[in-house]
């Protein structure tokens, strides 16, 4: 793609102006001093749309700085979201997406219930949740609905991946990664001042590549699930002045990859764990390219800030719908979208009694996407070609009140209209074109309300009553008529009552959150009785709910030295959907939600010693899953673990790494064919490597 070369020249040019530009003592000297002190440090976050201290907000929310996404080796964010309680990456080909507290959408959907979001701009398609690392300050995760704040498509929670921004500390780095299943991961970040305290730039590379850790027996092809991805990012950030900052971004991404990972694990097709017989080419492409603008004004009476992105977006595959080696079927898809958001914010300065933000909100997207399943019988091939047109705009306000100084008081609203349009043309072999049309709108009011309460310095109490909705839309894949088109929103309500406590003088961290979800016109995936075999609608069932806990601890019992823990527990059920199976009522009621484990759990470690050498692990594991509505594909509980240890130097680091080292057996997707055989995902095996990183 032109645009990663470019931001890869221009990388090169800053390269030699950073390596010249700065001595690293102070670093080193601000690093010694850290290791010496046992308190851990305040965190502050971004993801409520204003700095706050995280142990002063009132929801469930986790925080994983760019220093823990280094010690643990996490390349992509599912790594890291994955030991978080009650936060799941539902990895599958079929699409990634993010799985808050039991809630996520049906399998192929392109949009997620949960929010993602870098530096303030949407990453709306699930294809895109699983975001390869780049240059990273920390990541925020928000459990629980947060529609008040942002809209659609947030009804389980928000996740905020917060990048470096350039000013007047020179900073660079070039790293290098390589491990099992010849994998190479390479890059560099460099970050400099262009005129001081007025002009800075930075920019970002890295690319990420692997043969895979699938075979496909029939083609004798290793890289049947290769991965060649990379990514780049260029800012240019200008401020005139000490209340005005203006950032232009650029974030451009290029991914190949071989999607052949789901192969038969019963009846004559079976094959052995990571092999797969297949005839398709099982290739996908995704490119990205999404420029963003983001302007603040920082004023005594008032702080405005303006963010404005464009995204365009591509995704193409070609998956073998049979998974045999004999040519039946294959599946080809092409989708296109581009849109455009702004949001402009008005926002109270400082910390005052009440703080209060006020914001308005408008977005615009237009969607491409062909499906078309080539079948050996001509005449069965199915081809269908959609247009669609989602539009919002929101206004939108939240304040807090300080009733006393110990007792505070949230109250926030949101009012947004919906509005999308979608056609779609369908046609069977040689058979004529059927179009058909739908508009759907929708005018969504989501409150929210919370009271927190200091109950001493260091131990606050919160309730929170919030609400979300996941938007309607169209079915791109499978409809084959206006009645299997087409679905409505789904919406949440959360009520949630929390604890957040510090303890022994700054040295441990300890929250706990309890929550109850009710679900409302949730949306689920039907066979279509009058459609055959492979088509189904995506319709709204009647009701479900989820409730659980969430404890999380952080501790730094020795210089050096920080633990953490985190336990979730999720009991996610649907309470009314009835559906008919050849004319016979069948009930869904107690079944559990798909692609939701019910626990999930972490223990990690990590230790620095002034000397130079580190070490990290962490073990995290989930509860059982389900991977379809009747419950009968499922994944017993698992638990990984992952281990990194190397050494320091002035510039250079060394580390050793190792992932899922005890060789875990365990599966990211299941399915069942239409004579009742099981075809399975296997999740990735035991890898090992090393990684090179170069600071200067």
């Amino acid at each position: 793609m032109l645009v990663l070369r470019l931001l890869i020249v221009f990388m090169l040019l800053l390269l030699p102006a950073a390596a010249f530009a700065e001595d690293n003592a102070d670093k080193e000297k601000g690093a010694s001093e850290k290791l010496k002190t046992l308190v851990l440090e305040p965190v502050t976050v971004t993801a409520t749309k204003r700095e706050e201290s995280l142990e002063k907000v009132p929801a469930s929310i986790s925080t994983v700085p760019d220093t823990q996404i280094e010690e643990m080796g996490a390349w992509k964010l599912g790594e890291v979201l994955d030991t978080l309680p009650n936060v799941w990456m539902k990895n599958a080909t079929s699409g990634d997406g993010i799985v808050i507290r039991g809630l996520s959408s049906f399998d192929t959907s392109i949009y997620s219930p949960v929010g993602l979001y870098v530096d303030d701009v949407p990453y709306p398609v699930t294809y895109m949740q699983n975001l390869l690392f780049l240059d990273v300050e920390r990541i925020e995760v928000l459990r629980g609905p947060q529609g008040t704040l942002y809209g659609r498509n947030s009804e389980a929670g928000v996740v905020n991946v917060v990048l470096k921004k350039p000013d007047n500390q020179v900073r660079a780095s070039v790293f290098s990664d390589y491990g099992s299943y010849n994998t190479l991961r390479a890059g560099a970040n460099v970050s400099t001042p262009l005129v001081k305290d007025k002009l800075f730039l930075a920019g970002n590379f890295v690319r990420y590549q692997t043969d895979g850790y699938m075979h496909n027996e029939y083609k004798d092809d290793d890289k049947a699930a290769k991965d060649e991805s990379m990514r780049g990012r260029g800012v240019l950030r200008w401020t005139p002045t000490d209340v005005f900052d203006l950032r232009l971004t650029m974030d451009a991404s290029h991914t190949d990859k071989g999607i052949g990972r789901l192969r038969y694990e019963t009846g004559s097709n079976a094959t052995k764990r990571f092999n797969v017989m297949s005839d398709a080419s099982d290739d996908a492409e995704e490119n990205v390219i999404n420029p963003s603008v983001t302007a603040k004004y920082s004023g005594s009476a008032v702080e405005v800030t303006s963010i404005t992105s464009y995204m365009d977006y591509r995704y193409q595959f070609q998956s073998d719908l049979d998974r045999t080696s004999t040519f039946k079927s294959y599946s080809d898809q092409d989708l296109k979208q581009h849109g455009i958001t702004q949001e402009l914010r008005f926002a109270s300065p400082g910390k005052q009694r009440l703080n209060w933000l006020f914001g308005l909100f408008g977005s615009s997207t237009q969607s491409d996407i062909q499906m078309n399943r080539i079948r050996s019988v001509s005449t069965a091939s199915t081809y269908a070609d959609t247009d669609a047109t989602e539009s919002s705009w929101a206004a939108f306000g939240q304040a807090t009140y300080s009733i006393f100084d110990n007792l505070r008081l949230t109250a926030g609203l949101r009012g947004e209209y919906a509005l999308a349009h979608g056609g779609q043309t369908y046609r069977t072999g040689t058979t004529s074109l059927v179009g058909y049309s739908k508009e759907l709108d929708s005018c969504e009011v989501l409150p929210m309300a919370s009271l927190a309460y200091d109950v001493t310095p260091n131990v606050t109490a919160y309730a929170t009553w919030s609400n979300g909705f996941l938007a309607g839309g169209f079915n791109y894949y499978t409809a084959d008529s206006l009645s299997t088109f087409y679905y409505q929103p789904e919406h949440t309500t959360n009520y949630e009552v929390g604890l957040k406590t510090n303890w022994f003088d700054n040295k441990l961290t300890a929250n706990l959150a309890l929550f109850y979800m009710d679900i409302r016109d949730k949306q689920v995936r039907e066979d279509d009785p009058d459609g055959g075999i492979g088509v189904w609608k995506f319709t709204n069932a009647g009701r479900a709910h989820s409730q659980g806990v969430e404890v999380e601890l952080t501790g730094k019992p020795l210089a050096g030295l920080e633990l953490q823990g985190g336990f979730g527990y999720t009991y996610s059920v649907v309470d009314d959907w009835t559906v008919n199976q050849d004319g016979v009522p069948y009930s869904y009621k107690g079944k559990r939600l798909p692609w939701a484990p019910d626990l999930t759990y972490h223990l990690g470690a990590g230790y620095t010693h002034p000397c130079g050498l580190f070490a990290r692990a962490d073990l995290y594991g989930a509860g059982t899953q389900y991977f379809d509505a009747e419950n009968s594909l499922g994944q017993d509980g698992f638990a990984l673990v992952n281990a990194r240890v190397g050494y320091a130097f002035k510039q250079w680091e060394l580390a050793l790494w190792g992932k899922n080292i005890f060789d875990v057996d365990h599966a990211t997707k299941k399915v069942r064919d239409s004579s009742g055989d099981v075809l399975v995902e296997d999740g990735e095996p035991q890898t090992f490597g090393a990684s090179l990183t170069w600071r200067f």
